[in-house]
């Protein structure tokens, strides 16, 4: 089982208590997600991040992505990790710990999801400043950043070495 700790907008949406009970820590390698719910376009979305890596995960949030949610982040991390190399035990367990479900919890670190300040700003990112230095970043190059795949792939214990297909890239 995995600790995903919310906000309590996705805590709502998800019919679970305000102030869900404190979950036992578990043993998956990533350690706790945490999740937040946004809207662009009127279309509700789920971000996961995870501490340990900073690895994201974006995922439906309508009510039926909210009902297969631990399923689709499954799917989801398990590409990710497919198309950029990332094998091994440690991510067989991060994956059965997304197969057995979710520990809901409320997020500790309220400064973890910015909020937009206008309608010209990326969806959950504090200002347009922000949002241009995340868009330049995530897209510099036309590739997401290889240090950080690299930091994922040591959390979880295995290499990553870059392929043809080792780099995910689109306009921004």
């Amino acid at each position: 089982m995995t600790v995903l700790r919310c906000t309590a907008r996705l805590l709502k949406r998800l019919k679970q208590p305000a102030r869900p009970p404190e979950p036992a820590p578990q043993a998956n390698p990533l350690g706790e997600w945490y999740a937040d719910i946004d809207f662009w376009r009127r279309k509700p979305f789920v971000v996961m991040l995870n501490g340990a890596t900073g690895a994201v995960l974006v995922l439906n949030g309508n009510a039926a992505g909210l009902r297969v949610l631990h399923e689709r982040t499954l799917l989801q991390f398990s590409s990710l990790c497919e198309h950029f190399g990332i094998r091994g035990a440690r991510v067989d367990a991060e994956l059965n710990g997304f197969y057995a479900g979710f520990a809901f919890a409320s997020t500790r670190v309220a400064a973890c999801w910015p909020r937009s300040t206008s309608a010209s700003t990326a969806p959950g990112w504090g200002s347009s400043t922000t949002a241009a230095r995340w868009r330049k970043r995530r897209w510099a190059n036309g590739s997401m950043g290889s240090s950080s795949t690299r930091r994922w792939a040591a959390t979880l214990g295995t290499t990553w070495t870059t392929t043809a297909h080792s780099t995910c890239s689109g306009k921004g």
